[in-house]
């Protein structure tokens, strides 16, 4: 009797004990890097609701938020700022962790970085190959130190035309976005036809996007989240 008594409560203890580490392991470290479209940059100068607070909101909801790094953002950000940033692995002030750190606890990370370095290099420059070819190549050596730091969930946010740049030369960009993407086996979040909907941008003359847009932008990511087996969702359908 005492050694059925004593098994039972060996096996509640294994059993308490893996559905506790189970719970902890679901918590999720949400890091966002980028320009203005990752600050929430409107076209009033100001920063509003972006597609990361949509994201945030979600996790929290399904209770699965456990930290979230947003300050390494930055509008008018550019990919060799951080890589510099990364490089100097700065610190997170408020949070108190460094850049290098919070990429390699992270088990979601959005990109989006290009439509404020791009579109103020085309406000005094011609768009050339020389410029393209080169934040390509920044973009690549990017993803391969980030990826170097973290093998879990990463995506990479798609460019989209703008008054400054037109599609033709978007589309290209976006082209070997999604290669560098595949040969690094990340998630590609394709967004170049969200011009398509104009109530997303209050002003024509300016790229940035509404609520709406940012939400537009947060369905894409979480379709990406949701197919994914590595994460279940109480709400979604796998």
């Amino acid at each position: 009797m005492k050694i059925k008594i004593f098994t039972i409560l060996i096996l509640g203890t294994i059993i308490t004990s893996i559905i506790y580490f189970n719970i902890d392991d679901n918590k999720i470290n949400y890091l966002s890097l980028g320009d203005g479209i990752s600050t929430g940059m409107t076209t009033y100068h100001v920063e509003g609701y972006d597609f990361n607070d949509y994201l945030i909101e979600y996790l929290n909801e399904e209770k699965r938020l456990d930290n979230y790094y947003k300050s390494f953002n930055e509008t008018d950000e550019t990919v060799t700022s951080l890589l510099n940033k990364i490089k100097n692995n700065i610190s997170n002030i408020e949070q108190k962790i460094k850049i290098k750190q919070a990429i390699k606890e992270a088990d979601i990370i959005t990109i989006s970085l290009g439509m404020d370095e791009l579109n103020n290099y085309t406000s005094k420059n011609n768009l050339g190959s020389t410029k393209i070819n080169g934040y390509l190549k920044k973009i690549e050596e990017l993803i391969k130190i980030i990826c170097n730091l973290n093998d879990k969930q990463i995506y990479l946010i798609s460019l989209y035309s703008s008054n400054k740049i037109n599609l033709s030369k978007i589309s290209k960009i976006n082209t070997e976005l999604k290669k560098i993407s595949e040969n690094y086996r990340i998630e590609y979040i394709d967004i170049e036809d969200i011009t398509n909907y104009g109530e997303f941008f209050p002003r024509k003359n300016n790229y940035y996007m509404n609520y709406r847009g940012h939400e537009y932008i947060y369905n894409k990511i979480k379709e990406k989240i949701e197919s994914n087996t590595t994460y279940t969702f109480k709400n979604s359908l796998i």
